[in-house]
This record gives structure tokens, C-alpha cells and sequence, in this order.
């Protein structure tokens, strides 16, 4: 489904991103740890069309997607939905309309409908006409993953996405992502916690200074397979 080769971004003169390579296959499930700095939202933008490489590529769904220092597919036709720790809601959409937001086809009813789904899965019901502006941060990020979710995507990109919620939110919402992925879609999680990684049964790819340099099950990595600091990081709890 994914294939990243050499994927690189340099600004200002330093590189942010440096030959990062690996493929993921349909469904599969992916978590990105690494000290903050290491490159990891930066390579997540790159992946979903956001900024250009300097160089390197990406393939998605065998097309190319982004090569030669150009984004030569645009974000909103890769097939991808993405959400970020901090929940940016449309303040003049409701709830569901922000869940509603990113489904193409369809008429209004419809949309709604799989909107009222999604936001169901995360948790929320009877959230219709509700203004965002009354959510509690655990309920904006309920609404954010309903949107991506509600999405007609293959791949999510998600950046954080327990960052800024409670522990038993943070649980609640770990289960739920978990139900809906596998079979074709397939996730991306950049999290700092690799608890994490362990609770969706992602593979680990663990950046440090813009490099990989580790990629594999999280056993392997944790213990020691792929080197020492590797081993360290994850022993210390990210």
C-alpha cells in the first residue's frame, strides 16, 4: 500500500528527514516513536502530501505519489485522513459536521449518517447540533478521530492523537482505534508513550535524529535486536 524510498526533507540546511525507507502492506499498523526532534511529524507531512521532499519518494497504492523534490499527488487524493494531538475542529461546523467533513459522495443524509457512525465508534452519541466550542478536549479528539475514520481513506495518519487526554480516555480511545483498523485500513501513529505501539500490536519504527534506525516488532526492537540505544529508549518509556 506504502512504499517509502530514500524519503528526505533538508530546511534551512539541515536535514529533518534523512533517507528514510520502508513499505507497509494493506491493514497493517504502524507506530513512529522517537525523542522529540527526531523527524517524525515531519515524516508523517511528507507521507500525506503536506510538504514536498528535497528527496526521495513516495508510493502509494503503486502510484507515485510524491518524487523528484514534488508532491505529485495532492493530500485530498491520496487517499489518506489524518488528525494531529491538538483536535482542529471547524468552529462553524457542529460536531457532526466536522465528523461529516472529509466524506465525499453521497447526499447530506447520508454523510450525516456515517458521520453519527464514526462518531459513535469514538465514543460520542446524540452529539448532533452540539457546538464544538462546548467540547472538553477528550471529546474534540473523539470528534477529530471520527472525522479521519469517517473518511473514505485507506491509510490514517495520526500525530499524537493521545497526547492531550486523560489516562482513561486515553485507554478508552486505544480500544476503539484498535477495533476499526486491520483488513484495509492501515494506520500510522506517532505517539511518545510505547505502551502504545504494544496495545494496537504496531509494528515500531523508531527514528532519531531524522534517521531510522530501527524497524520491526516492538520485542525485537525493546530488546535489543536493533542496537542499544534502541533498547534504552524504549526501556525508558520513550
Amino acid at each position: 500500500m506504502l512504499s517509502v524510498r530514500s524519503l528526505s526533507r533538508v530546511v534551512s540546511g539541515r536535514a529533518i528527514v534523512s533517507e528514510v525507507s520502508f513499505d507497509m502492506a494493506p491493514g497493517e499498523v504502524v507506530a513512529i516513536l522517537g525523542p522529540s526532534g527526531s523527524g517524525k511529524t515531519s515524516l508523517l507531512r511528507l507521507i500525506a502530501g503536506f510538504d514536498a521532499p528535497s528527496g526521495g519518494s513516495v508510493h502509494l497504492a503503486q502510484r507515485d505519489a510524491s518524487a523528484d523534490g514534488r508532491v505529485l499527488v495532492a493530500p485530498e487524493h491520496r487517499r489518506v485522513a489524518v488528525a494531529f494531538q491538538d483536535a482542529t475542529l471547524f468552529p462553524h461546523l457542529d460536531a457532526v459536521g466536522n465528523a461529516a467533513f472529509a466524506i465525499r459522495g453521497g447526499d447530506k443524509a447520508a454523510r450525516q449518517h456515517k458521520a453519527r457512525e464514526a462518531l459513535r465508534d469514538m465514543g460520542l452519541a446524540d452529539v448532533d447540533g452540539r457546538d464544538v466550542a462546548t467540547l472538553s478536549g477528550g471529546e474534540a479528539q473523539r470528534v477529530s478521530l471520527a472525522r479521519a475514520l469517517a473518511a473514505d481513506a485507506a491509510l490514517l495518519l495520526l500525530d499524537e492523537p493521545f497526547g492531550n487526554v486523560d489516562r482513561l480516555t486515553r485507554a478508552d480511545l486505544l480500544v476503539r482505534l484498535k477495533a476499526r483498523l486491520g483488513g484495509g485500513l492501515g494506520a500510522i501513529v506517532i505517539t511518545h508513550d510505547p505502551a502504545d505501539a504494544v496495545e494496537l500490536g504496531a509494528r515500531v519504527l523508531l527514528m532519531r535524529d531524522g534517521r531510522l534506525i530501527a524497524d520491526g516488532p516492538y520485542d525485537a526492537v525493546a530488546g535489543g535486536a536493533r542496537g542499544d540505544w534502541a533498547r534504552a529508549f524504549l526501556g525508558a518509556g520513550g
